[in-house]
């Protein structure tokens, strides 16, 4: 075991651990199907720049001088939490008199640096981390999916008469089950949930949606029926918990003492931030997406399911165990990449999910420097100067387009070129991302040699969880709040891998290539006309990468048959196969109208095909369907998600820190109990192109299809603001002709524009 990467403590099969009191931590091990505990000591504790400022402190603690010539000089240790905030208080109180300053809080100064969190604490203390020896179907997993009846629009736990008609539950083992509301009162039900989570006893419960939703229902629910909803592990009820980050998004946590709870939902937002493919995070939009639903799925709209109680209750049920088998399914597919981070990072799971890069990083490098009883930086003030290499040469649309990129282009550049923070006294920074990549290529080998789709599937999860990682270090020189922090490091990274990319798009050009568009993530050229099949397009691919510095990996991935080029990092491409995928938000972004992401989509596949005069076809079938009010309104209407308190919101406007919002102000004007998290689908009213949409909006559900109110000035001006995106790609005279309203043009003569927009690379 390699102790940088998952901790100096070897201890295997914990499963949670929780904290007890201000000194202890409950420990949960899990041997086969029967869960023990053991509580143990820990003692807070923080890092003291100056240690004149805790001389004379009233309790008992232990303060350690530690090696190095770092910013963070002590570290000092309690009895118990309690001792821990009156010295931060007694600290801050010589730090205020001392330098005439007011000082609130540890975060107004740099003297202290604190991990405030126990159970981090005692695993950054300790080198335990989770799951130590398990693999991912060792540990005891359950889903929950509800189903909720009520009389109005929408299900309000709060309204009495309201009622959770149907609980579904699965497990990882096989076992499915459904307490079913019409054989039991609600209050039966609650208590018979609790009943098998504490008999069942799971690690990990999991739901799409459950923090926002399932979750807080059961509890308000729960409240109304006078049941104890005893979930955790002591017996003790889900703790619903905010956190604020950027001083303005506020997130709401849900805890389960000695539990992990999973939201799919937020999973799949993470994987969708890279991919950005998704059109919805709803179960069953993304169950298709990854082709694990069921054949016999059965499909109800949110609006319907009172009604199924009523006259279909048998379709309901099934509906509700899918809902669960599905996020089961999804959850499979989603969280072996974070279990097995957990494994490495001194965080409960959950933590580990939503925690940034930068403190994953953070957290393995401060645990090693507490190991090694080592002095600690503080942050360097400044910024980065240089940023990342993209260009662009041509648009227009492109045959037989070669992908190559160099793989990991920046944690290689540090590793060959040992660029590593200053302020890293002991070299930890470098052997933790050697170590990482390492270990990530044996992954891949054995994911590549493995027999079996589920041993895949593991060194998969395992590949994905170190690359997590590694792709985090460069990030992490530059971030303003990192302790390790290295802005001229940073730079050092960028500027060599400008240079690298620079000399690869020479080497392409200058043997006969046509390089279209490169960045930090790959390079697109069309090969010298020797090279235009795929084996000898590999072979030139290999060809080049020889002239990059040793170390420096050209990989090969792939021909594609099209590509469309628009601007830098926005293109779209046709693979063999026929499929089309669209990067970048200038051409598409998920903010749009339903109907201008279909539009553009289809634009784009027709512009691929070259076939013009389908997207005319398009444009007037389109623009006719919007002016006559024959478009479905879910076409025109956005759907947005609130990111802050309602309340938040009101203060930022007053203050002029930011602009007034559609989706905020329906939420505010509808009187529901709106939190973050929550989505509002809304469209736009009145009669002219530039109304101002927080005035002229309507809830979705408010749309009357006899009184059709839609603004079709402001959908049409839309629609030609869309359509501008293919300006490029036409002549003027052409374009006019293409978006046009007239019937019976022939399209023959137009030809899709190719422009050059940047001059060839030069090298010196």
């Amino acid at each position: 075991m390699n102790e940088l990467i998952y901790g100096h403590n070897t201890e295997e099969n914990i499963v949670a651990v929780q904290q007890v009191d201000e000194s202890t931590v409950r420990l949960y091990f899990r041997e086969g199907n029967k869960v023990r505990d053991e509580v143990r000591k820990f003692y807070p504790f923080f890092f003291l720049s100056d240690r004149t400022y805790i001389e004379g402190f009233y309790k008992k603690f232990w303060i350690k001088k530690l090696s190095g010539n770092n910013y963070y000089q002590y570290v000092c240790a309690f009895e118990d939490l309690t001792d821990m905030w009156n010295a931060i208080r007694y600290i801050l109180r010589n730090y205020s008199t001392k330098n005439m300053v007011k000082v609130e809080s540890y975060t107004d100064t740099d003297i202290i640096y604190l991990r405030p969190d126990p159970v981090h604490q005692f695993m950054l203390q300790t080198g335990i981390t989770l799951f130590k020896g398990m693999e991912f179907n060792d540990v005891y997993r359950m889903q929950v999916d509800i189903e909720t009846y009520t009389k109005h629009r929408f299900s309000n736990p709060e309204r009495v008469e309201d009622r959770i008609i149907l609980i579904s539950l699965t497990d990882n083992r096989g076992w499915e089950y459904v307490i079913d509301g019409r054989r039991k009162s609600e209050k039966q039900m609650l208590i018979e949930f609790v009943e098998i989570i504490r008999q069942k006893d799971p690690d990990i419960i999991e739901g799409h949606n459950i923090l926002n939703f399932d979750i807080p229902y059961l509890i308000k629910r729960a409240e109304l029926n006078d049941v104890e909803l005893a979930l955790g592990r002591d017996g003790s009820k889900p703790k619903i918990t905010t956190s604020t980050y950027d001083r303005e998004t506020v997130f709401t946590g849900i805890e389960i003492y000695g539990r992990h709870i999973i939201d799919t939902l937020i999973l799949v937002q993470l994987y969708d931030f890279v991919k950005r493919e998704f059109e919805s995070y709803s179960l069953k939009y993304v169950s298709k997406y990854f082709g694990i639903s069921s054949e016999d799925r059965i499909y109800i709209p949110g609006e319907k399911i009172s009604w199924y109680w009523d006259n279909n209750p048998e379709a309901l049920i099934k509906y509700a165990l899918q809902d669960a088998q599905e996020t089961r399914r999804l959850s499979e597919l989603l969280t072996p990449t974070y279990f097995y981070l957990s494994q490495m990072l001194p965080f409960p799971l959950w933590q580990v999910i939503k925690s940034g890069s930068s403190s994953k990083i953070e957290s393995m490098l401060v645990r090693a420097y507490l190991r090694r009883r080592h002095s600690l930086p503080k942050p360097d003030i400044g910024f980065q100067t240089t940023g990342g290499y993209t260009d662009i040469f041509y648009t227009g649309v492109f045959e037989n387009v070669v992908h190559a990129d160099i793989e990991s282009l920046y944690p290689s550049i540090m590793i060959n070129f040992k660029i590593a923070p200053k302020k890293d006294e002991i070299g930890i920074f470098l052997q933790m991302l050697e170590s990482l990549t390492k270990m990530r290529i044996e992954a891949k080998h054995k994911m590549k040699n493995s027999t079996s789709q589920e041993e895949r599937s593991k060194y998969d999860a395992i590949q994905s969880s170190f690359k997590i990682l590694i792709n985090s270090f460069y990030g992490y020189l530059g971030y303003s709040r990192a302790i390790f922090n290295d802005y001229e490091s940073a730079d050092k990274v960028t500027t060599t891998g400008q240079k690298i990319l620079k000399k690869l798009i020479y080497e392409i050009t200058n043997q006969g290539g046509k390089v279209i568009e490169a960045d930090t993530d790959g390079i697109y050229f069309i090969p010298p006309d020797e090279y235009a099949t795929e084996d000898k397009a590999e072979e030139f691919v290999k060809k080049i990468g020889m002239t990059l510095p040793e170390g420096i990996n050209l990989a090969y991935n792939g021909v594609y048959k099209k590509m469309l080029s628009y601007k830098k990092k926005n293109y779209a491409l046709l693979d063999k196969n026929g499929n089309v995928e669209i990067k970048g938000a200038s051409l598409i972004s998920r903010g749009m109208e339903p109907f201008a992401r279909k539009y553009i989509s289809e634009c784009i596949k027709y512009l691929l095909s070259n076939e013009i005069e389908k997207i005319h076809e398009l444009y007037k079938s389109l623009f006719k369907s919007i002016a006559e009010r024959k478009i479905d309104i879910l076409e025109l209407a956005k759907t947005e998600t609130l990111r802050e308190r309602l309340d938040r919101y009101q203060e930022l406007v007053k203050l002029g820190k930011r602009n007034r919002s559609a989706a905020y102000e329906l939420a505010i004007s509808s009187g529901r109990n709106y939190r973050p998290g929550d989505k509002i689908t809304y469209y736009i009213t009145g009669s002219s192109p530039d109304v101002r949409t927080f005035e002229s909006c309507k809830l979705v559900e408010e749309w009357n299809p006899f009184r059709r109110d839609e603004n079709v000035q402001y959908y049409l001006f839309k629609l030609n603001e869309y359509t501008k995106r293919f300006e490029i790609f036409f002549k003027p005279e052409d374009f006019k002709k293409v978006f046009s309203l007239n019937d019976g043009m022939r399209f023959d003569d137009v030809q899709i524009v190719i422009r050059k927009i940047s001059k060839e690379i030069e090298i010196d």
